[in-house]
Order: structure tokens, then C-alpha cells, then sequence
């Protein structure tokens, strides 16, 4: 199905890596889009008129290397990463929002090694993220509702792609999405990273398996950027916030211990007609 990419004039690897000045305010977790096996995250590049992804291995905010990755299908998105086959390299979770079609996609570093259909996905709902919310081992679903706000976990077999349970999350608040999951207060359980467009405010949920068990503000977000995933950066175990400035595409980096931002840094900046999907 999937197929590697050609390297062009305007692909990512053909752009030099332009990191731009980003202000620094006072100044080993484990990494699902750890694609090169450093521990490290990695971003994933999608141009979503080619259907081409790339691969950006990072050495925390640096970009170290590139490598293409498969390209999809028209209509078909990535929408998550996780290791679904538990082989030891990230796979990509995609989805068909016209169909409601589920796909995972095995890969080798960025080399697609086989496919599989996972289970259609209700009118309304979306897969927004994927972890493993009941402990096997195994990644789940996250599906959100934007109509209504609500949140269903799908627990996926280990396969990676056979349905074998579902249950209820937290309802959302009118204005808030999700953004990332990852264990913020390390307690072993996924959490919800929430981020609020209109409001610029960020929190997170901490989770008990499916179960909110409290929640917590985190940084606001300053004009002009989004707030569009989270990992653990630095290594020091503890996640951090990954954002986006649409206008210019730099990223940005906030460290943080727990909610509370410690630092930042600029990352790579994508070039023109290409979105960071992951993490």
C-alpha cells in the first residue's frame, strides 16, 4: 500500500534547517515517535497535497537527520503513532474521515513492512491519539465526538487492530480539543493534554486508566502558535509541550515538570506545505 517517498526540490530534505531565535523563559521517557531507536522523539511531516510523510529524527530541539517515509493514500491521514505490533519501531495509525476506514501501517524505521485494517470508526467521531489506557500493553484508540464533546477509549487487541472493547472518557468543556496524551504526572497512566484555541489556555487531565482523576493548568499558549502534541524532548522523563506557528511554521518547545513550564526552545522548521502530524 505504502510506498517511499522521492526526494524533490521541495521535500524536506532538500530544505536547509532554519532554527529561529526563540525566547528563553527561566530557564527517560518513553518517546512513541522514536523512529531512529537514540530514545529521543522524532517529528513526522505530512504534505497533505502529496499525500508524501517524512521523518525528522531530533536530538532534543535539533534537527540530526531525515528520512522519507511512505506515502498515503488520497484521503487517508495519519492521525497517531504508536509501536501496534510491538516490533520496537513506530507504526502509523491513519484514518479516512470520508469513509470512516481505519488503517495501521508497519514500519521500519521509515520503511512500510506490511498493513492492516482496523475497525470503522462511527459517523461523528474521530481517532485523535492512541495509548495504552487499560494496561495490556497494548495502544488504544482515542476517539472524540466534536458535535457533542465526549470522549470513547477503544481497546485494541495485540494485533494492533482488532476491536475488543470500548469505554467512556471524560466530556470535553465547549472550546477545548485535545491536543497530545502522555503521562504527565508519572503515575503510569496516559493523560489528556487540552488546549484551548479561543482562550489560548492549556490543562491536563490526569487519567486513571479511563477515569478523570483530576486535572491541572498548564502554560498559556501566546498568539499566533498552536499547541499540537507532546513529548519528552530533553529526556528527563518528564513530557513536553510541542507547538506550531502556522504563519511561519517554526515549532517550539516548552519543557515542563509536571504543568509547570521550565524552559523553552525553538525547533526545525518545516518548509511550505508541510504540517508536523506527529507527535
Amino acid at each position: 500500500m505504502g510506498q517511499y517517498s522521492d526526494v524533490t526540490l521541495t521535500s524536506p530534505e532538500a530544505i536547509n534547517l532554519d532554527v529561529i531565535g526563540y525566547d528563553l523563559v527561566n530557564s527517560p521517557a518513553p518517546a512513541p515517535t522514536d523512529f531512529n531507536g537514540d530514545g529521543k522523539p522524532d517529528y513526522v511531516l505530512l504534505n497533505s497535497s502529496t499525500g508524501q510523510t517524512y521523518l525528522w529524527y531530533l536530538s532534543n530541539n535539533v534537527l540530526i537527520g531525515k528520512s522519507a517515509g511512505p506515502t498515503l493514500p488520497a484521503g487517508w491521514r495519519v492521525v497517531s503513532v504508536a509501536d501496534f505490533n510491538h516490533d520496537g519501531h513506530p507504526d502509523y495509525l491513519l484514518f479516512n474521515s470520508s469513509t470512516r476506514q481505519t488503517a495501521i501501517w508497519y514500519l521500519n524505521i521509515g520503511a512500510p513492512i506490511g498493513t492492516a485494517t482496523g475497525p470503522n470508526i462511527p459517523s461523528g467521531w474521530e481517532v485523535v491519539a492512541a495509548g495504552d489506557f487499560n494496561k495490556d500493553g497494548n495502544p488504544d484508540w482515542v476517539l472524540y465526538n466534536p458535535g457533542t464533546q465526549q470522549i470513547v477509549i477503544w481497546f485494541l487487541s495485540s494485533n494492533g487492530y482488532s476491536f475488543i472493547g470500548k469505554a467512556g472518557g471524560p466530556t470535553l468543556p465547549a472550546g477545548w480539543r485535545i491536543a497530545g496524551v502522555a503521562d504527565f504526572n508519572r503515575d503510569g497512566h496516559p493523560d489528556y493534554l487540552l488546549f484551548n484555541p479561543g482562550t489560548r489556555e492549556s490543562q491536563i487531565w490526569y487519567l486513571s486508566g479511563t477515569a478523570l482523576a483530576s486535572t491541572a493548568s498548564g502554560p498559556t499558549i501566546p498568539s499566533g502558535y498552536e499547541l499540537i502534541g507532546a513529548g519528552d524532548f530533553n529526556g528527563d522523563g518528564h513530557p513536553d509541550y510541542l507547538l506550531i506557528n502556522p504563519s511561519t511554521r517554526q515549532t517550539a518547545i516548552w519543557y515542563l515538570n509536571n504543568n509547570a513550564r521550565i524552559s523553552t526552545a525553538s525547533g526545525p522548521t518545516p518548509p511550505p506545505g508541510w504540517s508536523v502530524v506527529a507527535p
